[in-house]
């Protein structure tokens, strides 16, 4: 039944928070943890009741429930300094202490009873599908039979986490344990696509392990790498191997269907295949790829509005139109970006890839707080999303936790080291070295930005902005004849406009300050966006 409390009122059977009769937007996770105090009024709600139940027991930040909590209070006209309805009880918890009204719920008429439709032949799902067979033991050791079966099922969890995909269990593939089997075999058995396999070797304090994937329908070897690690702490070393391993199988998953679903000619194509072609666009990062790639989003969420992924990547390409555009389209973009990420969110809240979009999109509007919150919690779900530890690395440096950031950014770096984001990694790392004035790791970062063959304007940007406050006058000169080849006619003013993402002036005139002393112009003003 409806609550209605301080001009509010929650219909729980609509799911919607209205005030005076008009719906009020909130996050699903907000919605479900104001609810949940609604309904214990009576008593103090503690922090461990709140994760289990909003959670379901997941371990988040305290930053994340603090996040929830601030935006629970924004929604009803409540602020952490008055309390009027949702009050903090020190070491305790919360509770909602405002006067609540229970509404008698309003009948619902029966519908007509209409006649049941054929129902429609069932389409073959056209996810990706992978199988991990047990990692082989080549161990000296007879007793480390437990490494690579734990090693095993980590990869499996780890893969298991990237809902685009369906990843088999463990015990599908145990009859093919110690087997040489033809991996088309497996593929026509299990009616997978894909297939990783791998070995563990433990040899005194080291470890060598090696991954393979193969596709199943050609038997056709698609991806190979090996590690050598030393031993020194057996649980830290599989954690870490399992995490390497599954960071860089998906991106080469993800990069296959890419490029399989546009070789697939342009006509009947599912949602699925859809969102497929609008990656594979908008990982060229070309002015014509993005539209093309909006246009592909579009048309996956037009022929399944309930596709949650469609709906992030539409969000993702309206955040990459929002920076190549310029200012005058901005803040449509960000606004647009922000329906499509919370529509994203709302129809799966436990996809990595939606949190982190919805992040980024709050990074850009200089809401700090929650992005941190919705990418800290992407990177919960998945340790191994190279893509939301960079968003988080980012909105660290910009909200002036350039430290914080750094590790965040190398840890992307690690995880993804052929990321089409790779050059945009190092860049963001020279803007954290320059807002802690180490300008000579700056430099390096952003070389290393510029080296990249994809690297657009801002690496060159960092570069510039670098060696001209450090004096270092005629490299800059040359850093900024590049920077105006990626980008004729850059002026200072555009400089400006394209910190939009960025609250701290400080960081963002001492970035002018260097482009200035490298000879860049002053320029027209340019129109403030979002």
């Amino acid at each position: 039944m409806p609550l209605t409390f301080a001009g509010h009122e929650v219909d729980l059977r609509r799911q919607e928070l209205r005030r005076g009769g008009d719906r009020v937007h909130v996050e699903p996770q907000v919605f479900d943890l104001l609810v949940h105090l609604l309904r214990h009024r009576d008593r103090v709600v503690s922090k461990d009741e709140l994760l289990d139940e909003i959670w379901n027991g997941r371990i988040v930040s305290e930053a994340a429930l603090s996040s929830r909590i601030n935006a629970a209070r924004k929604a009803v006209g409540d602020d952490g300094e008055r309390q009027t309805l949702i009050k903090t009880i020190h070491k305790r918890g919360f509770r909602f202490v405002g006067e609540v009204v229970d509404l008698p719920e309003e009948p619902v008429p029966e519908p007509a009873p209409a006649p049941a439709p054929e129902a429609p032949a069932e389409e073959p799902s056209r996810r990706p599908s992978v199988v991990v067979l047990p990692f082989a033991n080549l161990s000296a050791e007879p007793d480390t039979d437990y490494f690579s079966y734990g090693l095993t099922e980590d990869v499996i969890r780890l893969l298991a986490r990237h809902r685009w995909m369906d990843v088999l269990s463990r015990h599908t593939a145990a009859a093919f344990r110690d087997r040489d089997v033809d991996p088309r075999e497996i593929g026509a058995t299990f009616g997978v696509r894909y297939l990783v396999h791998g070995s563990v070797s433990k040899r005194g304090d080291h470890v060598r392990l090696a991954a393979d994937l193969v596709s199943c329908e050609s038997g056709r070897q698609l991806w190979s790498e090996s590690y050598d690690l030393a031993l020194a702490d057996m649980l830290d070393v599989q954690r870490a191997m399992s995490e390497q391993i599954a960071a860089a199988i998906e991106p080469e998953l993800a990069r296959l269907e890419r490029e399989s679903a546009a070789r697939r000619p342009p006509v009947n194509l599912g949602a699925w295949d859809c969102y497929q072609r609008g990656l594979f666009h908008l990982w060229g990062f070309t002015q014509p790829g993005m539209a093309e790639a909006e246009a592909m989003f579009r048309r996956a969420i037009a022929l399944d509005p309930t596709f949650a992924r469609a709906h992030g990547g539409l969000a993702y390409v309206l955040l990459q139109e929002a920076v190549v555009d310029g200012p005058a389209e901005r803040r449509v973009r960000i606004e647009e970006a922000l329906r499509a990420s919370r529509n994203a969110v709302s129809l799966d809240n436990q996809d990595c890839m939606n949190l982190c979009v919805l992040g980024r999109v709050h990074a850009f509007r200089h809401d700090y707080e929650e992005a941190i919150a919705l990418l800290v919690e992407a990177v919960a779900l998945n340790p191994s999303f190279a893509q939301a530890h960079y968003a988080l690395g980012c909105t660290m440096i910009w909200s002036g936790r350039p430290r914080d950031g750094i590790v965040h950014i190398d840890r992307a770096v690690e995880l993804s080291p052929r990321d089409p984001h790779l050059s945009s990694f190092h860049a963001a790392r020279a803007l954290a070295h320059i807002d802690l004035g180490e300008l000579d790791e700056a430099v390096d970062d952003a070389r290393r930005a510029t080296r990249v063959p994809n690297a657009k304007s801002w690496p060159h940007m960092m570069l510039t902005a670098s060696l001209g406050l450090l004096g270092r006058e005629e490299e800059a000169g040359r850093a900024l004849s590049r920077l105006l080849e990626k980008a004729p006619g850059y002026t200072l003013s555009a400089a400006r406009a394209d910190f939009f993402f960025c609250a701290d002036e400080t960081l963002i005139e001492r970035c002018l300050e260097g482009l200035r002393r490298a000879g860049l112009d002053d320029g027209p003003p340019v129109a403030a966006g979002a």
